[in-house]
């Protein structure tokens, strides 16, 4: 909703447990008589919780349901309760270039959201803008990836039931929702990860005992690790390595 102010429209708390976030900056300049309350114009909304994910579902709230956002800023009931606590699915999400760029330097304030590395990340306290990647704190910034599923965990992330992570080698799936934190990485935090066990539909070979168990034409193998190239059998009753007779590397 596009909104009109004497002051500065920054982020705020809205009511308990609720906060205003504001982008789309205008200062129309010193107002006439009158007009006072022109001078600073913005679009805003309303978030649930101070984290870059939930800024990025209420933009793209306000920009394709506004009547329903409207409902949200002015707390109607919708459903029987009230309309901020009904999590709507939008297919498209706002990109977060709709965000300035994080700055360099300078003074950051709780609840800025800006634009980062393809992605988003709110400031979650009060500080100067160090030489640091947000990246490396996690304390002052929560993230948002617009794709975030498989890739690298990191703290500061806001994650739902069952989103992948990877994490020293080894890939996670969230079965509690929560915002990541540097004390709790997925190997440690079994009540917040569950490791997920990688299945091969394609087996190592195995050296045949018998005419029982040998390769059919167009089995394929891993040989001789998991690790290593794939090989399809190009006879029926292969009881040979890939190395010896009867194979083609694919």
């Amino acid at each position: 909703m596009r909104t009109q102010s004497n002051t500065p429209i920054e982020t705020q708390r809205w009511k308990e447990g609720e906060w205003s976030v504001a982008i789309n900056h205008k200062d129309n300049g010193v107002q006439p008589e009158g007009e006072e309350g022109k001078r600073y114009e913005a679009d805003f909304t309303v978030v649930k919780g101070n984290t870059a994910e939930e800024a990025i579902y209420a933009f793209t709230r306000m920009q394709q349901d506004p009547d329903f956002d409207r409902k949200v800023i002015e707390n109607i009931e919708v459903e029987g309760k009230p309309a901020i606590e009904v999590k709507k699915e939008y297919a498209v999400k706002v990109e977060p270039t709709i965000f300035k760029p994080l700055p360099a330097s300078g003074s950051l304030k709780k609840g800025e959201v800006y634009s980062y590395a393809n992605g988003a990340v709110m400031v979650v306290q009060d500080h100067e803008r160090t030489i640091y990647a947000p990246e490396l704190t996690p304390a002052l910034f929560s993230f948002y990836r617009p794709n975030p599923e498989g890739t690298e965990w990191i703290a500061g992330e806001q994650v739902g039931l069952n989103d992948t992570r990877t994490y020293g080698g080894k890939t996670y799936k969230c079965i509690l929702a929560h915002q990541t934190q540097e004390a709790w990485k997925p190997d440690l935090t079994p009540s917040l990860w569950q490791e997920v066990q990688v299945t091969h539909d394609i087996p190592v070979w195995v050296q045949p005992t018998g005419v029982h168990d040998a390769y059919k034409k167009g089995d394929k193998v891993h040989f001789p690790t998991i690790s290593d190239p794939v090989y399809e059998s190009l006879i029926d009753a292969n009881v040979w390595s890939p190395t010896v007779y009867g194979w083609v590397k694919i």
